[in-house]
């Protein structure tokens, strides 16, 4: 005996249904797993500092957190990077973070180092998403003065910033 054809209608109906249905807890378990979506709407820098006996002066402090701000916006990870302080406002904070760092290494070589420590906070509720270690390298030159390692050290950690943020 022969069954119409639009009796397999209903069949179909429920296993495109369980297929569905399927494929969205698979997607929805991947997004709720996600701390962050990029782009993000603010990424806000708290001034780096450095490790007790490092000996950095300020002037190259200041030059790596002034690349370090100049260089964020051009990572593409986020609409906005502002300095600590500034007024984010509470829709954007939940899709905001908040950069926060140490200095801890500085060896002068022949390819020098700049090694930080490096936090990165949900502005929102203060939560930890990430904390890594990022060693960026500089090429030693009687013309590299703080200014040069400084903006250029502080440029290479914003891209390791940026590969943190990804992983996330």
């Amino acid at each position: 005996m022969k069954t119409h054809p639009s009796a397999s209608i209903p069949r179909l109906r429920r296993r495109t249904c369980a297929v569905l249905l399927v494929f969205a807890f698979l997607t929805a378990g991947g997004l709720a797993a996600q701390d962050v979506k990029l782009p993000l709407k603010t990424i806000q820098v708290k001034p780096f500092t450095q490790a007790e006996g490092l000996g950095l002066s300020e002037e190259f402090i200041n030059y790596f957190n002034e690349g370090l701000v100049k260089f964020l916006p051009k990572t593409k990870v986020a609409a906005q990077v502002v300095e600590e302080g500034a007024e984010v406002s509470e829709d954007d904070a939940a899709n905001s973070v908040v950069v926060e760092g140490t200095l801890v290494e500085f060896k002068k070589a022949m390819i020098g180092i700049v090694g930080s420590e490096i936090s990165l906070y949900r502005l929102s509720d203060h939560k930890l998403l990430t904390t890594f270690k990022a060693e960026v390298p500089f090429k030693r030159s009687p013309l590299n003065k703080d200014r040069n390692v400084g903006e250029n050290t502080g440029g290479r950690t914003a891209f390791e910033i940026q590969r943190a943020l990804k992983k996330l």
